[in-house]
């Protein structure tokens, strides 16, 4: 488990146009994979950077 605290993501204009498709079509499968396979594996990457 990580310690938690506060980070900064980028995303790539490929990952903005997801997410506003995900908004828009409210597409909770896509949702939760941007999520997993995204931000979760950014976040982790970010956190093991400190």
């Amino acid at each position: 488990m990580h310690r938690v605290k506060n980070i900064q993501l980028g995303l790539s204009a490929a990952e903005v146009q997801e997410v506003l498709s995900i908004v828009l079509d409210q597409d909770r499968d896509k949702a939760l994979d941007f999520m997993q396979n995204v931000l979760g594996k950014k976040v982790e990457k970010r956190l093991q950077e400190h």
